[in-house]
């Protein structure tokens, strides 16, 4: 009531709330606080009293479900050098090469690491990085952020490509983006070239963009989606699937979105405190359709509460390209997810991160959890001593040491919002002590 109403009459052009001063964001561009009430102020206190009627006074909390401790992984993590403290938005986990690549936020650092956890390379990044991906070039690709992970609206994201092997082993293929999330590449356009999709995930402008090769070597920008919150991409044939993390909250199909009839469908919807975090297509289920393994749990805005409906959500595929919900495990926080067979019993398994975990229940359960699929029953174990040892902002899959089994590396930012946390000196003081990232070895082989 004092918090979210105050912010939303501001924006509505009502700049005192209950007789306190409520100005407009002075950093805020233009247009995004109206510069005179939008409505009759009668109108306006019929919509305070509404709430104060309807709103409950405390939010219902979810109903907790203990784990069991997992004996499937075991916690590695590089030695730690002096000064070291973990800032790390972003990993990966090449199984091909066999390396480890993590992007470290306060060096503007890019570093790749061996199977076993050796730091081997260290290279300026030119930013923040948010996302890594696998290059059609044979290295990686990255977006990067800005100078740093903060919100902004200047145009300093990049997209690059990283040729571990080249003369000059950074290309900025994409310049002047509004903090840039996520990417896909392919050959969009089917001329032998790659394209690009990116999700700019802005502050309160972003948008979703597509960059088709020409034939001069260049990149032509088309603006598909001109909406801030576009945090995830899938791609499912010749659809886009886009996760819109901001303001109105939704899942998006972008149908055809190469060609000249793009056309758009809200898949589904959530309100605008819903946190969404992350998006991935994957046939959960195992009956040929794909699914959307999506996940909740952003709470750092003006809303820093624990919300019930945080957590890990399967929206089953449809014959007719609907999703329906057929799975939600409550996990405060969550910030992303991804289902693959670690056990090896031919079903899928979840592996979960949260960046905001309710630190009043059991430390190492609510950072991490593992979903081992039973018969379609997900049953959640933890990782014994993970949860002192940072928290967790990215997550990567992979066989990094060739034994036939699925490992996890967690990407380690101790620094950041808290939201809901109350931190203790001495949990914060382990946090910032803790290894930039963390991998989780499988030891079913």
């Amino acid at each position: 009531m004092n918090i979210v109403l105050p912010e939303m009459g501001a924006r509505l052009g009502f700049q005192t709330f209950r007789g306190t001063p409520h100005p407009a964001n002075p950093n805020a561009p233009e247009g995004i606080y109206a510069a005179a009430p939008m409505m009759d102020r009668s109108e306006w206190a019929q919509i305070i009293a509404w709430y104060e009627d309807n709103a409950p006074q405390e939010m219902a909390r979810a109903p907790w479900r203990p784990h069991r401790q997992t004996r499937l992984f075991t916690i590695d993590s590089p030695e730690s050098m002096t000064g070291d403290f973990p800032t790390s938005t972003a990993i990966f986990i090449d199984e091909q090469s066999q390396r480890i690549l993590v992007g470290d936020s306060y060096e503007l650092t890019l570093e790749t690491y061996s199977p076993d956890l050796e730091l081997l390379e260290k290279r300026r990044s030119g930013g923040a990085i948010s996302r890594i991906r696998p290059s059609p070039t044979g290295g990686y690709l990255a977006t990067i952020m800005g100078g740093n992970i903060g919100q902004s609206e200047l145009l300093l994201g990049l997209l690059i490509d990283i040729d571990p092997v080249s003369e000059t082993p950074v290309t900025r293929l994409v310049r002047r983006l509004h903090r840039p999330v996520d990417v896909k590449v392919g050959d969009f356009n089917s001329d032998g070239a790659s394209d690009y999709v990116i999700a700019e995930f802005g502050t309160y402008f972003g948008k979703l963009s597509l960059h088709l090769s020409q034939p001069d070597g260049s990149l032509h920008e088309t603006v598909l989606l001109n909406d801030a919150g576009t945090i995830s991409v899938s791609i499912i044939g010749n659809d886009l699937l886009v996760l819109i993390a901001q303001g109105d909250e939704r899942i998006i199909r972008v149908n055809n979105f190469a060609s000249q009839t793009v056309t758009f469908e809200t898949l589904l919807r959530f309100p605008p405190s819903q946190g969404s975090s992350s998006l991935r297509s994957v046939d959960v289920n195992g009956d040929g359709i794909q699914d959307l393994l999506y996940t909740a749990g952003d709470n750092a805005d003006i809303s820093p509460i624990y919300k019930p409906y945080h957590g890990i959500y399967v929206f089953a595929g449809q014959p007719d390209g609907s999703f329906v919900q057929e799975m939600f495990f409550h996990l405060d926080g969550t910030y992303d997810a991804i289902a693959a067979d670690f056990d090896q019993d031919g079903d899928m398994d979840i592996a979960a991160i949260s960046y905001f975990p309710n630190i009043d229940q059991n430390l190492d359960e609510v950072g991490f959890v593992y979903l081992q699929n039973t018969n379609g029953n997900f049953d959640p174990q933890y990782v014994k001593g993970l949860g002192a040892l940072g928290r967790f902002i990215a997550l990567s899959v992979g066989d990094i040491d060739a034994d036939g089994d699925l490992d996890i590396a967690l990407a380690n930012l101790a620094f950041g919002p808290y939201g809901p946390l109350t931190v203790t000196p001495e949990l914060q003081d382990r946090w910032l002590a803790g290894p930039r990232f963390i991998l989780l070895r499988n030891g079913l082989h």
